[in-house]
């Protein structure tokens, strides 16, 4: 197993095109230094060598300058014989010279045994100390630390309770650092469930890397997860994990609850800095209550540890009202607010801010308030934030007649925007039906620019790609939403998609079914679309990094500039087609496990159109069970398309494969709704009633037999009820779909059905802004 895991990504390394000059100079670049990185190394080993009492932990590399290596093996004849065998690995001066070694060394053995291992006595793999020093050499490219974290999960470690943790907390740390969150998320699932060699302080250790990671929305549900695993078992993290934990701006609500739970579980009292961490955490995730609940155990002095002088000040004291408060510390009256004249800069925009996101203001009056405190706003960074405030108000409010002046004297000091204003712009032009302007204005933002680098404060990054994205699937332009993404490495060298980019993606694919009418769609099936008097080519494939920059950008800039309507095909194909084998490529490629994941139920039939048409058939399905529509599970995944582009950032979340039970809908490939469901529970991604309720529908069409066979069968018998007890076993009764969600659902699959061609009429302009969507816009822009 070890030796096939090396050689298949060392093949797939070979296939790799070779990269642009722009994607080399970024990957040099966003490259962690090697001391920093060996630091981090080192500190990990210094704090993981006090709790282990394993003689095999000398042998690690960085730490045997203060032990005697002599000594140990001299004590150890199995310690020595591995030495001789598997030192050369671990004395590797690289990764990449470590990996060869150990693939070298794994195929001698393969070929002196050619008898397979019985299945209770596992073929031996790499020594865990080997392999834990091969892990300490800092990788020089993602794809090194893929191969690496690929071999570390697929070794077979019996031989060290105590150093089987470690090898996953040294497989975490370059993926925390490169943001790697697909192949973190497989080391963070292997973490939880090897709960027979944990620990304490192994949880604890685990919590404090992930929390060194970068703020990214991948990075909560994992922390989650381990913060349950520690829940359960009652295991001690101590109050530097908490801080740790509860300082990431990454921590979500649930992560926070948690870390609640854990501590009153474990009768642990907050000190200062955890308690100031927390009521941060709670109020920048909104649930404002638990916030003040902690900030008055700060203003009285409630919390452990020593009590610093500043808490019994008379100024910190000061925002103790003298009026009193009652017993859940809130004022029995409204605090006077100052007048227009009194306020600062910051408490307008603050005033303003509220303002913008009320929707029971109206626009007249949103405008007016606008215009009345810019008066007194000096410098244009004051006016920048006002004004993308209001501009971004009334893109959520659909106003766009107002937007445009607004955005025009925006544009004027476009030299000053940060990441989150360039982002408002970009979506506001592409949303004025100007994309080939918005894509200027990321392109004058570029670092690959002709011409001396200028220092802006904007830099493009994935919310901003993702927003553009969602502002062209909004116009009707989805031919430009696929070229963004085949050509994204080559556009913009650094920034790699995430799962709301995926997410994005087989949205679009879904709403391009549209753009064809049905003798398209079945000419192009057979491969004849090339018949009919009207076709119009689609753009080329471009698939990064095939091409270069240049031809890329021109490319993209003509198809902007081109006002034909989108042809609503994909690289020749389908769109709905590539995308599902995309998706399953991305899944799979991350995750090889999903491959053996079985699918818990089969389909009757292969889509709604056929319930009325087949009382035979059902009768027929019924009768001879597991001879469903829902086997033919190969006819939509198949693995193709390899372009050498990997996907290690895209850690699958709920908002995705809601996105990817509605393409499978509309692809008439429902019957595979179970299997996505079952893989959802494998990477323990927790859905949403939303989403239950959305695949319970889909499922239905495809499930549900006439009455009297469902009548005979019963809910035991019937593929919908049997779906629905799956559920309920996973999520437990009360995270089931209630009567309300399911409405929604019903009239959201009703609403896309009866919607007509997409890009036409009043469809071009109310596009299906439901709640996947718009949480993506908030999440971005």
């Amino acid at each position: 197993m070890l030796r096939r895991t090396l050689r298949i990504a060392h093949a797939r390394v070979a296939r790799l095109p070779a990269l642009n000059d722009a994607r080399e100079y970024h990957d040099d670049r966003a490259q962690t230094t090697v001391d920093g990185a060996q630091a981090a190394v080192d500190a990990l080993l210094a704090s993981y060598r006090t709790r282990c009492a394993d003689p095999a932990f000398a042998l690690v590399r960085p730490t045997r300058p203060p032990v005697s290596v002599e000594d140990v093996l001299q004590s150890s004849p199995a310690l020595q014989r591995e030495y001789d065998e598997w030192g050369s690995v671990a004395n590797a001066p690289t990764l990449s010279l470590a990996l060869g070694r150990a693939q070298a060394l794994l195929a001698a053995k393969h070929a002196s045994s050619p008898q397979p291992a019985p299945p209770d006595r596992p073929r031996s793999g790499i020594p865990t100390w080997a392999l834990a020093s091969l892990l300490c050499n800092n990788p020089a490219t993602k794809m090194e630390a893929f191969v690496a974290h690929r071999l570390a999960l697929a070794n077979h470690v019996a031989s060290s309770r105590e150093l089987a943790p470690l090898i996953l907390v040294l497989t975490a740390l370059p993926l925390i650092q490169r943001r790697m969150y697909a192949p973190l998320l497989g080391v963070v699932l292997r973490f939880v469930r090897s709960t027979k060699h944990l620990e304490d302080y192994h949880v604890a250790l685990f919590l404090r890397v992930l929390a060194q990671a970068d703020p990214a929305p991948e990075i909560a549900p994992m922390l989650a997860l381990v913060l349950q695993l520690a829940l359960d078992h009652n295991m001690e993290l101590g109050g530097s994990t908490y801080l740790a934990v509860a300082s990431n701006h990454a921590a979500s609500k649930t992560v926070g609850h948690l870390i609640e739970l854990h501590m009153q579980k474990l009768c642990f009292a907050p000190n200062l800095a955890l308690t100031r961490a927390l009521v941060r955490l709670f109020a920048y995730n909104g649930s404002r209550k638990t916030a003040a609940r902690y900030w008055r155990r700060i203003r009285q002095g409630e919390f452990y540890g020593q009590v610093p002088l500043f808490i019994w000040s008379e100024q910190f004291q000061s925002t103790q009202s003298d009026r009193g408060t009652n017993a859940h510390g809130v004022l029995p009256m409204k605090p006077l607010l100052p007048s227009s004249d009194e306020l600062t800069p910051r408490a307008w925009l603050k005033v303003l801010s509220t303002a913008a996101i009320d929707r029971r203001m109206s626009t007249d009056r949103l405008l007016a308030l606008y215009r009345q405190g810019r008066q007194g706003l000096v410098g244009p960074v004051y006016v920048l934030v006002a004004t993308f405030l209001v501009i971004k108000s009334l893109l959520r409010r659909w106003e766009l007649n107002e937007i445009a002046p607004l955005l025009a004297e925006a544009l004027k000091r476009k030299d000053l925007f940060n990441t989150n204003q360039l982002t408002v712009a970009v979506e506001a032009l592409t949303m004025l039906h100007r994309p080939d302007a918005a894509f200027r204005l990321l392109e004058r933002f570029s670092p690959y620019q002709p011409g001396p680098a200028l220092p802006y404060l904007a830099q493009i990054d994935i919310r901003t790609v993702n927003t553009f994205m969602i502002a062209l699937l909004r116009i009707g332009r989805p031919d430009a939403v696929f070229y963004v993404w085949d050509a994204l490495p080559v556009l913009f060298p650094g920034v790699e998609p995430d799962a709301a980019s995926l997410a994005i993606l087989l949205k679009t694919a879904r709403f391009a079914r549209k753009c064809e009418g049905a003798l398209q769609v079945a000419l192009a099936d057979f491969g004849l679309r090339r018949l009919l008097s009207n076709h119009r080519s689609a753009p080329a494939p471009v698939l990064a990094p095939t091409v270069d920059r240049k031809d890329a950008v021109d490319g993209l800039e003509r198809l902007l500039r081109d006002g034909t309507p989108a042809t609503g095909f994909w690289r020749g194909e389908r769109a709905g087609a590539v995308a599902l084998r995309l998706v399953w490529r991305v899944l799979v490629g991350n995750w090889p496990t999903l491959a053996a994941v079985r699918s818990p139920l089969h389909a009757v039939r292969r889509n709604a159109a056929a319930q009325a048409l087949a009382p035979v058939a059902d009768l027929f399905h019924s009768a001879a069970p597991g001879s469903g529509e829902g086997e033919d599970e190969g006819r939509v995944m198949v693995p193709t398309d390899e372009d050498g582009r990997t996907y290690f950032g895209i850690a699958p979340h709920d908002v995705m494969f809601r996105a990817l039970l509605d393409l499978l809908a509309e692809e008439d490939c429902a019957g595979q709704i179970p299997r996505v469901l079952a893989w959802m529970r494998h990477l323990r991604v927790r859905p949403s009633r939303e989403t239950l309720a959305v695949a319970l529908v889909y499922w239905g069409e495809v499930s549900l037999e006439g009455p009297l066979i469902e009548r005979w069968k019963g809910d035991s018998g019937s593929g919908y009820g049997r779906l629905e007890k799956w559920m309920g076993r996973w999520v437990g009764r009360r995270s089931m779909p209630r009567r309300e969600e399911m409405q929604r659902a019903l009239s959201r699959v009703k609403w896309f059905r009866e919607m007509g061609r997409y890009g036409e009429g009043r469809a071009k302009v109310e596009l299906e802004v439901d709640e996947m969507l718009e949480s993506l816009v908030d999440e971005q822009a």
